[in-house]
């Protein structure tokens, strides 16, 4: 009985008044300190924007490792037996290689500003690597493990990286063993 006088005793005149004040001012406080530590800062999505002036190291490694994940979604489409596999070392640095001769084209051909524009345009940005990395692999011929001796199939063309036509793809049982032997899954898998 002792217990629950001194309970009594402690919270006598102690509104429900009393504490909604304390909470507010209390919560108050809080509230400040949070927006003087944090800073309260009024922009727009227009001032955020950083227009560079060259390609930076951040850019370029962000864009090639977007470079390399299309990569390796363009090759397991074109390839679907390589689904669920970790590519090994040899064609990890084939595919990096690649991205190196996209990102060089690009840089060439395009400014910074332009490109910077360009890159939040999903469908724009997508045509331009996909163009790019046909022209590396049709001309600098990277990739050799997994386009050497097919046909690429974009929408505006069909390119064969080794030069030869559609009707000159004749192959002999000899020619489909030694690509079997090198197919792009054992290099797939390392």
């Amino acid at each position: 009985m002792k217990d629950m006088e001194k309970k009594q005793e402690y919270f006598r005149g102690v509104s429900v008044i009393k504490i909604t004040f304390i909470t507010f001012i209390i919560g108050l406080i809080f509230g400040l300190m949070f927006f003087f530590v944090k800073g309260v800062r009024a922009e727009d999505n227009e001032t955020k924007k950083v227009v560079l002036k060259e390609w930076t190291t951040q850019l370029l490694y962000d864009t090639t490792n977007a470079c390399y994940e299309g990569t390796i979604r363009w090759i397991v489409m074109t390839h679907p037996s390589l689904i669920g596999q970790m590519p090994g070392l040899a064609s990890q640095r084939q595919m990096i290689v690649h991205c190196f001769c996209v990102m060089d084209r690009i840089r060439k051909e395009i400014k910074i500003e332009e490109y910077q524009k360009l890159v939040y345009d999903q469908e724009r940005v997508g045509t331009l690597f996909t163009t790019k990395a046909v022209e590396c692999i049709k001309e600098e011929k990277t990739l050799p493990s997994f386009f050497g001796k097919q046909t690429i199939e974009t929408d505006n063309s069909t390119i064969v990286p080794n030069g030869e036509t559609e009707d000159s793809k004749v192959e002999s049982p000899d020619q489909k063993q030694e690509e079997s032997e090198e197919s792009p899954q054992t290099i797939f898998q390392g």
